[in-house]
């Protein structure tokens, strides 16, 4: 076609068809994860029915779910392990070869499996990952170039995180600030129109909302802000060990070699099960969990007890290599500090009247910046989410004070870490490769 001899119209075109599949995709991941979440809650309650063998219920649960999701990932695409994100920063930037096309099934019943069962995992993993590789699919049809497709792909894991927590600028952030480091008319033209494609098809599907239901109250006084900074420098520690944990996790798991990584996501799954069997609400993404904390005012002790098990759960979890991400996690662990900041500022001196809830929402963000290091796009992201832009000025300044604190303290971005891990990873199947089909052992 002729029209499509203009790059800006092909990449226009390979956009908003790459929106439109990624938000028919994503919509169904979604839903079918509800419904895998609602079975699950409805099992643990009928099995506590049976005190005595009941809490076997959520413990093979856990155990089959994860070991079937890490039996997919092993088995037909090793490219779908955990998070899309450092992947998709990995193959932009050449360092990595594209994902085959097994990938999408793979993310999507695995990532169902993996947090169906309980595993504290996000839903953007799969969405990021699945949105760039259907990407991949369009740009073969209608792109001229390599850099053509990398734009497309990156615009589609955006639109991935987008559809994940209906959040069609924050997704649109994300490709600039994270995924590529980079801005061009283009890749505005890729990521917008994916992006918001993707989140009209979502919205046909579950309506016009917020993802959290969040009270709306008066307009935060600049000379109130000082708190939220506080905040932030408490995070800012805060996601830093948070960063190395999860870190530390996935070496302790990998060093573990004499231990199939089938059976090694079957005891993480197993051990999650004793967990929801004792606290339901604490495993699984933690959608309802952060809008527990964002809609009632919980007591200090089970802020604290919340923050505490999600710090250990969410990077356990991660650990068993499965299909899924970080990010929601992090929101429920943002937004139970954040609150239990607020409250204990209150008992401290009733007379400051620093709004916990308003603590929870920038602790979302917050939380975010400091593990990520993607503040422009956690503060829209959390705005986007709970509606609340009059927290707007608060969010950044605690995302500027906590990305200095984990700076000093010279902790990593979570996925510079990640993409170098996955990096390494396609070097050694690489050259493990080459050592087979040269007849040498890897044993």
């Amino acid at each position: 076609m002729i029209v499509l001899n203009s790059r800006v119209v092909r990449i226009a075109v390979a956009s908003l068809a790459s929106g439109l599949l990624i938000g028919i995709v994503g919509g169904g991941f979604q839903l079918l994860l509800t419904v895998a979440n609602s079975l699950r809650g409805a099992l643990i309650v009928r099995a506590h029915a049976w005190p005595h063998v009941g809490w076997l219920a959520p413990v093979v649960l856990g155990l089959a779910g994860a070991a079937l999701a890490r039996l997919l990932v092993v088995y037909f695409s090793p490219q779908a392990e955990g998070s899309g994100v450092q992947r998709v920063q990995a193959f932009y930037s050449g360092d990595i070869e594209p994902a085959t096309i097994a990938i999408l099934p793979v993310k999507f019943f695995g990532g169902i499996a993996a947090i169906g069962c309980g595993l504290a995992l996000g839903r953007e993993g799969p969405t990021v990952q699945m949105g760039s590789s259907l990407a991949g699919l369009v740009s073969r049809f209608l792109l001229k170039s390599d850099d053509e497709s990398k734009m497309v792909d990156a615009a589609g894991a955006g639109a991935g995180l987008a559809v994940a927590f209906n959040a069609p600028m924050s997704g649109t952030i994300f490709v600039f600030e994270e995924l590529t480091s980079s801005f061009s008319q283009y890749l505005l033209v890729a990521a917008t129109g994916a992006a918001t494609t993707a989140v009209v098809v979502l919205r046909l599907v579950f309506g016009d909302q917020f993802d959290f239901v969040v009270k709306q109250v008066s307009l935060t006084t600049i000379w109130r802000i000082w708190p939220f900074a506080i905040l932030g420098m408490l995070i800012g520690v805060v996601g830093a060990l948070y960063n190395r944990i999860i870190i530390l996790l996935l070496r302790i798991s990998d060093s573990y070699v004499k231990l199939n990584s089938v059976y090694r996501a079957a005891v993480i799954g197993a051990v999650i099960g004793i967990t929801a069997w004792f606290a339901p609400t604490l495993v699984g993404g933690g959608d309802n969990l952060t809008q527990a904390i964002l809609s009632s005012s919980l007591t200090v002790r089970a802020l604290a007890a919340i923050f505490v098990l999600r710090f250990f759960i969410g990077p356990f979890s991660y650990a068993a290599g499965a299909p899924g991400g970080l990010f929601a996690p992090m929101l429920v662990l943002g937004a139970s500090f954040g609150a239990l900041f607020g409250q204990l500022m209150n008992r401290f001196d009733p007379s400051l009247g620093v709004s916990p809830l308003a603590c929870a929402v920038i602790g979302m963000g917050t939380l975010f910046s400091a593990c990520v290091r993607a503040p422009l796009t956690g503060t829209v992201l959390t705005v986007e989410m709970t509606g609340r832009g009059d927290l707007t000025l608060g969010l950044l300044a605690a995302s500027m004070v906590a990305i200095v604190v984990a700076m000093w303290v010279e902790s990593e971005p979570i996925y510079e870490s990640l993409k170098r891990r996955t990096i390494e990873q396609q070097k050694t199947a690489k050259k493990r490769k080459t050592l087979v089909e040269h007849g040498v052992s890897t044993t």
